[in-house]
């Protein structure tokens, strides 16, 4: 639908349909009401019994969960046009991918009757929502970070599947191969992906290709660690990573006379003491008056330092 410098914007129809057989087994584990709305399950009601009932097993394969790891991860991958089942190695692999493919294929009629015409217009509503935001922003955005990631872009521009919901959190990336691709799906739907957060949403998952175990921030943070011989959260680099990429988005934005409060403060994430510690410590890496080692380096202290009563 859009591709950009750095994004490929895609409403595609599987994928939704993928994203939408999660959500129905979920609800379906928790005995919650179905994820089609009254109209959807009025359509449903109204399919002949053949595609009613593929669309059921296919709820209900979903609901068994028997799909490993890694087979999970190759069917993201499958549907992004992104791995093909002959070129998966492992032959219970790439049987378990054509089955899926099969089951897939024979609940889409339902899908493509009930419930993917609403599904793709609150998508591609989106999608123009965040073209208006790129065309301003994105440059700016696409040379910052990986200064301040002290890593550079690769593989542009990354394909965003845009969905219904994507995750608990609204959005995610994953990464696969060799040379490593990565992949984005973004909720349409969930409230953090709205108005201007959008651009630091798709910035964000973004950014995860620039902190990797081997990227600059990483190194940085875990010679830090080292060096103090301390103890950090396991999920260190994704917190930095969430106040570097939301507060170059605020940034920009405020270039543009726009008020913006980032996800790690907006949502309130993670703890009140990160929160006031990196805000403190990290700022001066971002000004461009210390480097990421020093950086990492005072995080850590202060990280691991006596908590003030």
């Amino acid at each position: 639908m859009l591709t950009t410098p750095h994004f490929a914007f895609y409403s595609d129809l599987p994928t939704n349909e993928h994203d939408t057989l999660i959500a129905a087994a979920t609800a379906r584990r928790s005995n919650r009401p179905d994820v089609f709305v009254a109209a959807e399950q009025a359509c449903f009601k109204g399919l002949p019994a053949a595609e009613r009932e593929a669309w059921d097993r296919a709820v209900a394969d979903y609901v068994a969960g028997k799909s490993t790891r890694q087979q999970r991860i190759y069917e993201r991958f499958a549907l992004a046009g992104l791995v093909r089942a002959d070129s998966v190695a492992d032959a219970g692999d790439r049987d378990f991918l054509r089955q899926w493919t099969a089951l897939l294929q024979a609940a889409t009629p339902a899908y493509r009757q009930c419930r993917w015409p609403a599904q793709d217009a609150l998508n591609r509503r989106w999608i123009a929502h965040v073209t208006t935001l790129l065309t301003t922003y994105e440059q700016t955005l696409g040379e910052q970070l990986p200064k301040l990631f002290a890593s550079p872009w690769k593989g542009l521009p990354f394909r965003v599947d845009v969905v219904n919901l994507a995750s608990f959190s609204g959005a995610d990336s994953a990464a696969f191969g060799e040379p490593e691709t990565p992949h984005i799906q973004i909720s349409s739907t969930h409230p953090s992906n709205q108005g201007l957060a959008a651009l630091e949403a798709v910035f964000h998952e973004a950014s995860h290709s620039l902190t990797g175990p081997d990227s600059p921030l990483s190194t940085a943070l875990r010679n830090a660690t080292a060096r103090a011989a301390a103890t950090v959260p396991p999920d260190l680099v994704h917190q930095i990573h969430f106040f570097i990429a939301g507060e170059a988005v605020r940034r920009v934005l405020a270039d543009h006379g726009e008020t913006y409060t980032p996800h790690l403060f907006a949502l309130k994430l993670f703890s009140d003491r990160f929160r006031e510690i990196i805000s403190r410590v990290w700022l001066p890496e971002i000004d461009g008056t210390r480097t990421l080692d020093e950086a990492a380096a005072d995080l850590v202290r202060s990280l691991n330092a006596p908590a003030d009563k």
